[in-house]
């Protein structure tokens, strides 16, 4: 977003009394609030406003989807929702990040198990309310899946600036490369623990021949290793879209994605709509591929159009079967879920583990939920 776009979104704001943006963002930041401040030329202010409340202010306005503050902006009466996270975005940019301005130490220490969003939302809780946290992370780096997020939309510099600013301090000791098995045994040298373990397990489609799907995992991952002419993805998400334009961006002539749904019940942006349209990329929608088989390295693929039926679920479509082919890969970007019967009971849990960590915002909240908790005494 241009200087001069900033300025004419910021005026778009009603300033609406019951600040229904606010209460629509997971975290609880205030663009109500920020914006009037921005509007005044207060910019470092109010970069100052939403770094009290997100830990990770720049990410979220990177990559937050329009679902959250920019759906319940009221000015989509009126015409459309202002761009509520790129201006976050920009202010951050703009305004900077406030050094962490942290009280007296307590007698208190923590073990928060896992790095991503969800672990880095409970450190910067405790912290602010003088806690000393020991943060264990399998991984040889901190952030976890956003590390998924390719460049182009989350440089890695904004990620790595805002990790380490709650974490270089003296309240926070990081550990990497540990894995905890034993929590039990981890508990007893603790005040309390937070448990943000992000090991998901990929939803699959079961189909025949699925083992020739490579996941969204590895892919973004490693997207240097799968420079394709021809792509296909499944799945209608942001990690999907993700995959899609990478693909792209690698110098992919043809990239397609099968969507089981319609096109307009895609969990994406109406801008990342655009940035379909613009890269050329195929979204056959009402589309599962229903088989897979390998010819000559390259992959061909049978697959049925489907309908919504009235309950609102998708369907297949009796007689709609049709076959393409010469995929050099396929990747399938169905989501992933934390299995329930892996999680130990009698601990405070965040993230994917307690279901509410969907998307980076969600994890920084669900994890500032489970430290206090901690904090007010709870065990579970």
């Amino acid at each position: 977003m241009q200087t001069e776009n900033i300025k004419n979104e910021l005026s778009r704001c009603l300033g609406c009394k019951l600040k229904p943006c606010e209460k629509a963002c997971p975290l609880g930041v205030s663009p109500h609030d920020f914006i009037a401040l921005a509007l005044k030329g207060e910019i470092k202010q109010a970069a100052s406003l939403i770094a009290e409340k997100n830990p990770m202010p720049q990410t979220c306005g990177l990559i937050c989807p329009d679902r959250f503050c920019q759906k319940s902006c009221i000015r989509a009466r009126m015409d459309k929702a202002i761009e509520i996270p790129c201006l976050q975005a920009k202010i951050m940019e703009k305004g900077g990040h406030p050094e962490l301005v942290l009280p007296a130490k307590i007698s208190k220490k923590a073990a928060v198990i896992g790095g991503g969003p969800a672990g880095l939302g409970a450190v910067y809780e405790l912290i602010l309310a003088g806690w000393c946290v020991d943060l264990y992370e399998k991984a040889p780096r901190l952030g976890g899946t956003a590390w998924l997020i390719p460049d182009f939309r989350l440089p890695k510099e904004v990620l790595n600036k805002e990790i380490n600013r709650i974490i270089n301090n003296d309240r926070v000791t990081v550990r990497l490369n540990t894995e905890i098995t034993d929590f039990q045994a981890l508990k007893k040298d603790y005040d309390g623990v937070v448990l943000s373990l992000g090991k998901t397990i990929p939803y699959t489609s079961g189909i025949k021949g699925g083992e020739h799907y490579i996941t969204y995992e590895e892919y973004l991952f490693h997207p240097e290793k799968y420079k394709s002419l021809k792509v296909g993805i499944v799945g209608g998400g942001e990690v999907a879209l993700d995959c899609a334009l990478t693909a792209k961006r690698n110098g992919s002539k043809e990239v397609e994605m099968f969507v089981r749904r319609r096109r307009e019940d895609m969990r994406i942006m109406a801008r990342d709509q655009l940035e379909l349209e613009k890269f050329g990329i195929i979204v056959r929608d009402l589309s599962s591929i229903t088989e897979i088989s390998k010819t000559n390295g390259n992959f061909d693929i049978s697959a049925v159009k489907n309908r919504i039926n009235e309950q609102g679920k998708a369907e297949t479509l009796a007689g709609t079967s049709y076959a393409l082919g010469g995929y050099d890969v396929l990747v399938e970007a169905l989501g992933a879920y934390y299995p329930k019967e892996n999680i130990p009971e009698g601990f405070i849990i965040a993230g994917d583990m307690s279901g509410t960590g969907d998307t980076v915002v969600q994890a920084l909240a669900s994890g500032r939920e489970a430290a206090q908790k901690l904090i007010s005494g709870e065990n579970k």
